[in-house]
């Protein structure tokens, strides 16, 4: 079996082995984490959100008070229809988050003062490198479109995200906000690193550069430029981290660069005979 057809097959099986990897991550997350909309009121953004719980692979939607499901939160969950129709309703707040370890409240108006503890502001990406690995159950709190979590909300909460936004119009929309803290638990995540690429061999690695620098040869780059135009090429070359594959297709232009300019110059070494 040739080397191409070898390097496939293992990038196929590198890629199997990470859906499978984030997959059983996922399911494990999707018993600990849960998403409480505390009386939403727009049927598009309920629908959206169970749409963006099922891309990033939670299942646990509880919505307390707010209107019953109908065919427009259907329409927009898509995929998360599933996660609608077996939704919890709850007539309290109380009663949504009890089991909870962290319950993580959401607003678009925190304080920086530390004498208002119950408001001290901590990012998406704070909050999951603290919360994300260990066991306990993490209850996502967000709340009505129009004014957010109430004050006897957020006390039940031990936790408080906000997301830096615009001073001038910090408000996200509803489920923008629930999709950008769902990105950030999901990025946080080593096994969402798909990696799948096989990175250039040391061995190709060089192998390009001798041929870019042959080219350099061949059309008589100035001797003075050399050592820069040298050492620019090894950097850019280091920071793009190539892959097998696009090294082959890198080589491939390369040569062909190569024959055109020798052919050329072998023509314009032959013109030059002809007319002597």
């Amino acid at each position: 079996m040739n080397k191409r057809i070898l390097s496939k097959i293992e990038l196929k099986e590198r890629k199997e082995d990470y859906i499978s990897s984030l997959s059983e991550e996922l399911s494990r997350l999707s018993e600990r984490i849960s998403v409480i909309l505390v009386h939403p009121k727009y049927q598009g953004n309920i629908g959206a959100i169970a749409r963006l719980m099922k891309n990033n692979g939670l299942n646990d939607l509880r919505i307390v008070g707010g209107p019953s499901i109908e065919n427009e939160a259907i329409y927009r969950a898509m995929s998360g229809k599933e996660i609608l129709e077996s939704a919890t309703h709850y007539d309290s707040f109380e009663e949504a988050v009890k089991g909870f370890s962290v319950i993580a409240g959401t607003s678009s108006s925190p304080t920086f003062s530390d004498r208002k503890f119950l408001r001290l502001p901590v990012t998406p990406q704070e909050f999951w490198k603290s919360h994300l690995k260990g066991d306990k159950k993490i209850a996502l709190v967000f709340g009505r479109e129009d004014d957010g979590l109430r004050n006897t909300e957020i006390e039940i909460c031990n936790a408080f995200m906000y997301i830096p936004a615009n001073p001038e119009y910090p408000v996200y929309n509803l489920s923008h906000a629930v999709s950008i803290i769902l990105y950030e638990m999901l990025n946080q995540m080593p096994e969402s690193s798909p990696d799948i690429a096989e990175s250039i061999s040391e061995e190709n690695f060089n192998l390009l550069i001798e041929n870019v620098f042959g080219i350099l040869d061949l059309i008589d780059y100035p001797g003075y430029k050399r050592p820069n135009a040298e050492v620019m090429i090894k950097k850019i070359a280091s920071r793009a981290n190539i892959t097998e594959s696009e090294f082959y297709k890198i080589m491939g232009m390369a040569r062909f660069l190569k024959y055109l300019v020798q052919d050329s110059r072998k023509d314009a070494s032959d013109n030059a005979k002809q007319e002597q």
